[in-house]
């Protein structure tokens, strides 16, 4: 995908559609015959200068099909359409700067296309990212606020699984977001009715595609987690793979989890370690001494596991 939005926004053509977005009526009673045709002949336009036209356009969509619901089922929407738009790519990549999904009537129209998208070897990682945002966003609303989106979990987890690693992490974030957004008497019942259901019926059970990649999104989950870190350490922790031997900076963010983390749960904090670590080599893992350290402050009849014992040989001399 070309970032042509860039050049559209710095366009004649863009700067034309920007004047008219700004211009259009507050209500679709007062939108008139006489400006759907000036945008009309904007965007139909032959050559560049339609083109940018319909890129910039295609980034303020929601905003449209919002206003004008019929032009722009007839003159936008089959932009997006792999199957018959030579334009497909940009009026995606042009999606990405919109400032909001849309309604769930524009997704579902826009929805073939859009987990297509995920499924197309030419879609560029940044792409997979973003989208994969939107895929979490829309689940966590359908799951809390019944917004009806028209997307079931079961096909959030298609597409992702094609995908893989890099649009995981993307979900991954945004499930970390949510439960960083719950107060802290809130989390146990965010966790329990939108973050796990979303999860558990959303994240790929396949064992090739769990990947240091998502490890630290996932440990940044259970770290938002407050009251509901035991449940959302023993759901998320199966999925965990070893960080990079050169990065290990999961575990600094586990050596800095709350006191009642370990207190209430030391198993589990050992058990995450344990997942993030693997079989790292002697002395090689900076932080683990201040984790190891709390851990034994509050649980000493851990340090006898071979566990313990393994970690404590991992950890690296210079805290």
């Amino acid at each position: 995908m070309s970032d042509s939005f860039g050049e559209a926004i710095n366009s004649p053509a863009g700067h034309l559609a920007e004047v008219l977005l700004k211009r259009f009526p507050e209500s679709k009673e007062d939108l008139s015959a006489d400006f759907l045709a000036r945008l009309s002949i904007l965007v139909d336009s032959p050559g560049r200068f339609g083109f940018l036209a319909r890129v910039r356009l295609a980034a303020a969509i929601p905003f449209l099909f919002q206003r004008a619901p019929g032009w722009t089922k007839e003159k936008l929407i089959p932009m997006f359409d792999w199957s018959s738009s030579p334009d497909a790519a940009d009026a995606w990549s042009a999606r990405k700067y919109s400032s909001w999904i849309g309604s769930p009537e524009l997704f579902g129209l826009l929805k073939s296309s859009f987990l297509a998208m995920f499924e197309r070897p030419d879609t560029p990682g940044e792409e997979l990212r973003f989208f994969a945002d939107w895929l979490g966003a829309i689940l966590l609303a359908n799951q809390k606020d019944r917004t009806g989106f028209p997307l079931s979990p079961a096909e959030a987890r298609s597409v992702l699984r094609r995908a893989g690693p890099r649009a995981l992490t993307s979900l991954a974030h945004r499930l970390a977001t949510e439960m960083e957004a719950a107060k802290s008497e809130e989390k146990v019942e965010r966790w329990r009715t939108a973050v796990a259901p979303v999860f558990k019926a959303t994240w790929p059970l396949d064992v090739d595609l769990q990947s240091p990649a998502t490890t630290f999104k996932l440990v940044q989950i259970i770290s938002a987690a407050g009251d509901a870190f035991p449940e959302a350490a023993d759901l998320i922790i199966p999925f965990i793979r070893p960080e990079r031997a050169q990065s290990h900076t999961t575990v600094y963010s586990i050596a800095s989890f709350p006191e009642k983390y370990y207190t209430s749960s030391p198993q589990q904090v050992l058990d995450l370690l344990v997942a993030v670590i693997g079989e790292a080599p002697i002395g090689s893992v900076f932080s683990l001494n201040t984790a190891l350290t709390r851990l034994r402050d509050v649980a000493p009849k851990l340090t006898t596991t071979r566990k313990f014992q393994n970690l404590l040989n991992a950890a690296s001399p210079h805290v």
